[in-house]
């Protein structure tokens, strides 16, 4: 089931993009522990003395972005510039470790862009490269051989009693990159505070973001399918009544359509219609976990009569990912939820609709509240997750910042180019319009995961289709705006660390009873009433003392 996202810079964060993690809002939160104790205090991020943002003077975009975060578009790759003038390493050599999706690169000696990337560099990058699926175990064993790399992820889930493991063996950056320190490293002085908030803990900037562009949105329709029952616009639905009508419009199972396919991928939009908040709600420092408002609740009742009605493909609460969007990409889907970065590329929706039947178009779903008026949003997905640095000396930090600086480099730059289509020849060539046109090997030789060790602010680029850039930069414009933040997504509970995911899980398998007919709402307030005398309302305590700080 899709609910609410985790709170804080998490690798959940990323699963829900992926149209995975929203069930979150039941568990414990970004930096959930494994049973461990835990004797750091509730922190806030406003404790830390942020880097200031000092914006590049960089290409200019085609669209530009705003101050409230909406990521500039573009249509070509402007002509390169170059953002790093000397290399960082002087022949030294630095060790990481990160996750890998997909396919395992190749290997440095048969990879000219790697080897390419380290000539910039001026030294070596030893990279421990781990499948996702297998990331906190290798990197728990990595801690306890005492042998840490230089740069390493944080995906979120990795590391128990993350602000004990921080202060105990990671280096507090605050001395190097905090206000105007960060001048040293433009690239990362170039991305914005809001994701600089995201690697505070215990008062101190213990982390270098992976940046994300904020939300992950509400999902996306078929707009063909919508046009066919006389909508232009999700944004022309008036209220929840109307939505209603629509989805049983959508919905002819003789045709094999159903409005909806899973509530463990639709509730999403649903959320946002009825405006829940984004994992908690702070009303003058008073705060209230997001399963215990009414608005909740509305949304929960509302998704069981869809699905007590027919508008969910039947049989579909247990489908995976993958079920998911091919039932979308078929048309047998009308709306679904995935995470706004599955539009864009070679495999996204704004191009794998029209391709399995032309006739199709995909387009972002924009949410209108229940009752008629604005609909909210989530930032959901401000980082994919922090990359620490471990205990060194102020020489070999400043040498590692530099790295992370070269990696961060902007779109546009020479920089990027490198670092995410490869070496010139090898892997890409240019076309007319300078934009890169990927080879045979590029796949391979640009897998290695650097974005995952350092990150610019991304932007909306897509030289295939005006119109898929255009769709995507409308559609942050309208979400963005609406979007609000976890209150609590800068701050750290102990209780909530240790023991939250355990605390939440109850109360999921009561909303996931309720939208399959075989729960009550009374049994979802009872196990709402369990999780806040089992320890809510002591994470709740934590989380009310940071924010007064």
């Amino acid at each position: 089931m899709n609910a609410v996202p985790s709170a804080g810079p998490s690798r959940r964060n990323f699963l829900s993009v992926a149209g995975i993690g929203a069930l979150a809002l039941f568990s414990g939160g970004a930096l959930a522990g494994c049973g461990q104790r835990t004797t750091s205090v509730a922190s806030n991020a406003s404790e830390a003395l942020l880097p200031t943002h000092m914006p590049l003077q960089a290409a200019a975009a085609d669209i530009p972005g705003t101050a409230q975060g909406v990521p500039s578009a573009f249509y070509k790759y402007p002509a390169p510039f170059r953002s790093v003038q000397t290399a960082p390493l002087k022949g030294g050599k630095i060790t990481a470790i990160t996750n890998l999706f997909g396919t395992a690169p190749n290997a440095r000696a048969d990879n000219p862009a790697w080897q390419a990337i380290e000539a910039r560099l001026g030294g070596q990058v030893d990279i421990t490269s781990v499948s996702s699926d297998d990331y906190a175990t290798k990197f728990n064993t990595i801690i306890a051989g005492g042998e840490l790399p230089d740069l390493m992820l944080n995906d979120g889930a990795a590391v128990p009693n993350i602000v004990e493991f921080l202060q105990a063996k990671c280096a507090d950056l605050t001395p190097l990159l905090g206000g105007d320190k960060i001048k040293d490293y433009p690239n990362l002085a170039a991305i914005p505070e809001v994701f600089w908030k995201q690697t505070v803990q215990a008062g101190k900037l213990y982390s270098l973001p992976i940046p994300r562009n904020l939300t992950g949105g509400s999902g996306f329709v078929n707009q063909t399918l919508l046009e066919n029952v006389g909508l232009k616009s999700t944004e022309d639905i008036k209220d929840k009544d109307d939505f209603y009508r629509v989805a049983k419009e959508l919905t002819n199972p003789s045709k094999n359509q159903w409005a909806l396919g899973s509530t463990k991928f639709g509730l999403t939009m649903l959320h946002h219609m009825f405006r829940t908040p984004n994992v908690w709600k702070n009303d003058g420092g008073k705060l209230t976990r997001a399963f215990e408002t009414d608005e909740y609740m509305a949304a929960i009742e509302f998704a069981a009569k869809l699905y007590k009605d027919g508008l969910y493909v039947p049989g579909s609460e247990g489908w995976t990912k993958s079920q998911m969007v091919n039932s979308f990409i078929s048309g047998k889907v009308a709306m679904i939820y995935d995470g706004l970065p599955a539009y864009i590329g070679p495999t996204g929706y704004g191009r794998s609709i029209p391709a399995a039947n032309k006739a199709n178009k995909a387009v972002p779903f924009i949410p209108v509240g229940h009752d008629g008026g604005k609909a909210q949003t989530w930032l959901d997905n401000i980082t994919f997750g922090t990359v620490m640095l471990k205990k060194a000396d102020e020489a070999k930090l400043k040498e590692v910042l530099a790295v992370a600086n070269f990696l961060a480099a902007p779109f546009g730059s020479e920089e990027y180019l490198l670092l995410n289509y490869g070496a010139e020849g090898a892997d890409y060539t240019l076309d007319a319009n300078g934009n890169p046109v990927v080879t045979d090997r590029a796949l391979l030789d640009n897998a290695v995961p650097w974005k995952y060790l350092a990150a610019p602010q991304q932007v909306v680029y897509d030289p295939s289709n005006k119109d898929i850039v255009d769709i995507m930069h409308n559609a942050y414009s309208k979400l963005i705006p609406l979007g609000v933040e976890d209150p609590c997504g800068t701050l750290f509970s102990p209780t909530n660390a240790s023991k939250g995911a355990k605390l939440g899980q109850p109360v999921s398998d009561a909303a996931t009873a309720v939208i399959a007919g075989r729960g009550t709402m009374d049994a979802l307030k009872s196990a709402v009433a369990d999780w806040k005398k089992n320890g809510g309302d002591t994470i709740r305590g934590e989380y009310e003392s940071a924010l007064a700080k």
